[in-house]
């Protein structure tokens, strides 16, 4: 049966979790969106696709931003008690550190094991489907960047392309105008009809003109070279597909765990590594948010983000490291985690002066 010091404090805690939580995915996901939005301007990503990438981003961004949630929630709940000399009147009537410990180890542990779940099996899942739901929307793409009577950057701004109008669905292109760089200096592509082509085997983007010409030379200079032709291939180069480090994360666990690689274990130690930095932070969230009677509310905030970022760069830094092989594979990540406790460890006995049985 829950007290209601209990009860009180998981509540709080949850509200601000809950708040938090949608702040900062509200902030990733509108990155994200205009990354996306950018991609399918630029004619790298179908229009339709959009909104089911930023649902799988949410879920793989939710996973992530779990520990820092959880952190920063516990930081305003308690901070805002003990400014309120809330926790002073709870240790008056004989509650110890167990008081504050209990309700947030209540959330953390079930919160620690979804993330398991998550970390686990469902963000592999969720980055295997975005992989292919984006190189699908990539290929699909096709006319999607061209607008009829606007002039449109490709590639970087290497090629600016102008279509009169679209035929057969946004299939073929018409009235077409291109510039493009040339070993001559520039070149300019007339044609009448068009279409875009992706060589599945290569990957690469091409604008297949038919029944044009084709100018190049230098700027200022008279003595430009004309061609007609029946058709013309131009290469228009796609966005480079997704890193190792996103195709490793795509990798089921059962695959990583038979694999000889030195990366694949570090990707299961940085999956592993997701709940584990929960329940440290768990640990040390309720020391870092004692402070003194009428103290400012977010000066400890700010240094249980910075020991966060601490740990964090540590976590990548050891993985790098066992990517590489230069890291004693039974090691992993578990040197970093015991360094986190350090922290929590001295603040306990700053606050309370050693080991107790908590109340």
């Amino acid at each position: 049966m829950l007290s209601i010091v209990d009860r009180y404090l998981l509540r709080e805690i949850t509200l601000t979790f809950l708040g938090v939580m949608v702040v900062l995915l509200a902030m990733v996901l509108s990155h994200r969106l205009a990354v996306y939005l950018n991609l399918a301007v630029t004619g790298q990503l179908a229009r339709d696709a959009i909104l089911l990438l930023l649902g799988l981003q949410a879920i793989r961004f939710a996973a992530l931003m779990v520990p820092l949630t959880f952190l920063l929630a516990i930081m305003l709940a308690l901070g805002r008690l003990h400014r309120d000399s809330e926790m002073v009147a709870l240790a008056a009537c004989g509650l110890g550190p167990g008081t504050v410990f209990r309700p947030v180890l209540m959330l953390a542990l079930p919160l620690a094991i979804a993330m398991a779940a998550l970390s686990l099996s469902v963000v592999p899942r969720v980055m295997a489907l975005q992989q292919e739901l984006q190189e699908r929307a990539e290929q699909t793409a096709e006319v999607s960047v061209f607008t009829p009577g606007a002039f449109r950057e490709v590639a970087g701004g290497r090629f600016v392309i102008y279509v009169g109008a679209l035929a057969e669905e946004g299939r073929a292109l018409r009235d077409i105008f291109v510039y493009s760089p040339s070993r001559a200096g520039l070149a300019i592509t007339t044609a009448r009809e068009g279409r875009q082509r992706i060589d599945s085997d290569t990957d690469a983007r091409y604008v297949v003109l038919g029944e044009g010409k084709r100018y190049e030379g230098v700027p200022g200079r008279g003595d430009y070279q004309s061609v007609s032709f029946d058709e013309l291939t131009v290469r228009v180069d796609r966005a480079a597909g997704p890193s190792e480090e996103l195709r490793r994360q795509a990798i089921p666990l059962n695959q990583l765990i038979g694999s000889p690689v030195p990366a694949a274990w570090a990707e299961i130690q940085a999956r592993i590594a997701l709940p584990l930095s929960l329940l440290v932070l768990a640990l040390l969230a309720p020391l870092l948010a004692q402070a003194p009677p009428r103290a400012g509310r977010y000066g400890r905030v700010v240094a249980a983000v910075l020991i966060y970022i601490i740990y964090m760069n540590l976590l990548e830094v050891g993985q790098a490291w066992l990517v590489k092989d230069a890291l004693w594979w039974p090691i992993g990540l578990w040197w970093v985690h015991l360094l986190a406790l350090v922290p929590a460890v001295v603040l306990w006995y700053r606050h309370y002066g050693g080991p107790r049985v908590a109340r």
